[in-house]
């Protein structure tokens, strides 16, 4: 069992809209893709930002209406994924297919996201101040492995992270319990002494099921004069304002 200060506190942050913007990943991962296909097999970039634009966009529509419920999170996705990368080829007019589609498309997150900084500027000093403190930061997040750690790669935060998880790692909805009840049963940690910050309440509202202090990030100020759901325990604005949280908390466990 991993030892821990009996005061510290775990926090566990999302990854895309609370560490990271995935409007800029999404803008930036699509020239890259597109420089690094044209480099590889020709053709022009436009028509592969074009081909990358629209795979992803089927990609979206089929991962929006599928019944997720169906089969195991990650078999699901690994087809997604395979079927993604091969629509771009397809799109674009190239008949070269990979060997295996999915470890083709996780090696193109890792290496092209790891080449863009998608940070939000209050994330790297919010990270710093909790560790500087003594507490522990996770990322908790549905996206995969590669996503996760190609993406945390490029912001530079990877390494100032005690741990990741993913929607591979769990095999399983951020928005069940089975996600969180696995984080539990990996680290072994109180979930009273755990935090998880998140831009979505059902994935709020899945951790505060198994005892995590949910609280909610509302960069647009979505909730701002609204009734807050029963699970949030607090809403922030943005991360400027955490470390003082958690030293709050942490100073109520140590009383």
């Amino acid at each position: 069992m991993a030892s821990f200060p009996r005061d510290a506190v775990h926090v566990f942050l999302d990854l895309w809209g609370v560490l990271l913007d995935s409007d800029t990943m999404q803008r930036e991962y699509g020239r890259r893709i597109a420089q690094h296909m044209r480099e590889r097999f020709g053709g022009d970039e436009a028509t592969w930002i074009e081909a990358h634009n629209a795979a992803w966009t089927a990609y979206v529509r089929e991962a929006e209406s599928m019944d997720w419920s169906a089969q195991p999170w990650a078999s699901t996705v690994d087809r997604l994924d395979a079927r993604f990368v091969t629509e771009i080829l397809e799109r674009a007019g190239v008949s070269w297919r990979p060997p295996d589609p999915v470890a083709f498309s996780r090696t193109l997150d890792l290496e092209l996201m790891a080449t863009v900084n998608a940070r939000f500027p209050d994330a790297r000093a919010a990270v710093e101040r909790l560790r500087g403190a003594g507490h522990r930061v996770y990322v908790a997040t549905q996206a995969g492995d590669s996503n996760a750690r190609g993406s945390l790669t490029g912001a530079g935060l990877l390494e100032s992270l005690d741990g990741v998880f993913t929607g591979t790692s769990q095999d399983a909805r951020k928005s069940g319990r089975p996600y969180w009840d696995g984080i539990l049963s990996t680290t072994r940690l109180p979930p009273a002494a755990c935090v998880l910050v998140d831009d979505r309440i059902d994935y709020l509202a899945a951790a505060d099921a198994v005892g995590f202090h949910a609280l909610l990030l509302d960069r647009d100020g979505l909730f701002e004069g609204g009734a807050v759901p029963p699970a949030v325990r607090a809403v922030l604005r943005n991360l400027a304002g955490l470390p003082h949280y958690v030293d709050t908390l942490a100073g109520g466990m140590r009383a």
